[in-house]
């Protein structure tokens, strides 16, 4: 159960711990409920409170976070490089073929699975979850509040795609709405119907057949980055689903290469990197050769 410490300042004096945990600290209202029914969740210098009980200047508010309920199956035997851990987040580089959540034909080589058997169960909200093909970096709150508040306040995210064609544009901004809300599509797909959803990228060389793009999503669409780029006529490449070919590479050449965010506790900015997994960069050293001009 971890442990958060707020002293309580002049400008709190009087307010509810509900209301002062839930805007000034972003803890969640479903966390709240929880806490609430957990006891000894809140102390006010030492005192159990209730959520509805008023907080002072001047008092130490401490509250504690319950453990959350998963029920992942522990595969030590996974290896995934890490980026970063405290007590409130870890930061991994995740891998090529390996998918975040279990499913139906992943039911013990995730990155849940993963996190089971190094931290225990409980341990495991994903922030910004990546596609099983995609790798590099993804963050993991290690109980509901930091998840919550990476959730809420986003930060950046940069990719490095690799896609077919050279742009028109060398440069720009991608923005068509995205639905995936037809199951019988089992992709998503522009639609007028879909949620508003912004691309921004750069080229960052072409050797006339295929072109190397940073890419900073600034909305966080379900496939956005690949269906964005296959709806302009530039699909990634290795990217099946929507229209890619595995001629150069055998999945979708697409990698999470930074991402910069306030840590969701302590507020200190945190900034990552990972370098282009093999593949990747084996097929973007080849179209550097050809390259005649690299942005």
């Amino acid at each position: 159960m971890r442990e958060l410490v707020f002293n309580i300042t002049d400008e709190h004096d009087g307010k509810q711990a509900y209301h002062y945990l839930r805007y000034c600290c972003n803890f969640s209202y479903a966390l709240i409920v929880k806490m609430r029914h957990t006891e000894n969740s809140l102390l006010l210098d030492g005192v159990p409170i209730r959520t509805i009980d008023r907080i002072k200047s001047g008092s130490v508010l401490k509250a504690y976070i319950p453990e959350g309920e998963s029920y992942f199956t522990p595969n030590p035997n996974l290896k995934i490089d890490m980026l970063y851990e405290d007590d409130d987040i870890v930061v991994f580089d995740k891998p090529v073929n390996m998918p975040v959540h279990p499913s139906k034909n992943h039911q013990t080589d995730t990155v849940a699975n993963y996190c089971a058997a190094k931290y225990g169960n409980a341990k495991f909200h994903v922030v910004g979850r990546l596609d099983m093909d995609t790798s590099g970096i993804i963050v993991i709150g290690k109980h509901a509040h930091s998840a919550a508040v990476l959730t809420k306040n986003g930060g950046e995210k940069e990719y490095i795609a690799i896609i077919e064609g050279v742009l028109k544009e060398p440069s720009g901004i991608i923005d068509a709405p995205i639905d995936d809300s037809d199951p019988a599509v089992h992709k998503s797909f522009i639609a007028e119907s879909g949620q508003p959803s912004v691309t921004e990228y750069e080229t960052v060389g072409t050797n006339g057949v295929l072109t190397v793009v940073r890419v900073k999503p600034k909305t966080g669409r379900t496939h956005q980055i690949r269906v964005h780029f296959a709806h302009i006529g530039h699909p990634l490449c290795g990217d099946e689903l929507y229209g890619g070919s595995l001629e150069h590479i055998s999945r979708q050449a697409l990698h999470r290469s930074k991402m910069e965010f306030e840590h969701p506790v302590t507020g200190e900015m945190l900034k990552f990197e990972s370098p282009l997994p093999g593949d990747m960069k084996k097929l973007a050293e080849k179209i550097f050769e050809g390259s005649e001009t690299i942005a």
